[in-house]
């Protein structure tokens, strides 16, 4: 497998899940592709948008912040593979709005802060 084109500019650009398995060429397009993304986001929910655009949404999985694919919910690359730290992004961003999922220090960020109900 390889890098999958989609001329539409939607969809992940990559058929692996876990960025320790790619091949250098196909990790280097993969931070040329999402870099610009974390670089000229203003917020987490404009953040999610772009990713969710592209096919990919933020998680954390094992206590990590990582992009998972939309699809699959597999693991594309963590924060780390892509030059950034989670401090880093809340700097900007203010804390992540987090729910809790399994029992794996999983979670799933949520683009606004749910409403109670009444």
């Amino acid at each position: 497998m390889g890098i999958q084109e989609h001329m539409d500019g939607t969809g992940p650009i990559l058929a692996r899940p876990l960025s320790t398995e790619l091949d250098c060429e196909s990790a280097a397009l993969l931070r040329a592709a999402i870099r610009p993304i974390f670089t000229s986001a203003a917020s987490w929910a404009g953040l999610s948008d772009i990713l969710r655009d592209k096919g990919y949404r933020l998680a954390f999985r094992q206590g990590r912040l990582c992009i998972t694919d939309r699809s699959t919910d597999e693991r594309i690359c963590g924060l780390r593979f892509l030059g950034f730290e989670l401090a880093e992004l809340v700097r900007r961003f203010g804390r992540p709005i987090v729910v809790a999922r399994g029992s794996e220090a999983d979670g799933d960020i949520l683009t606004a802060r749910p409403t109670s109900a009444t």
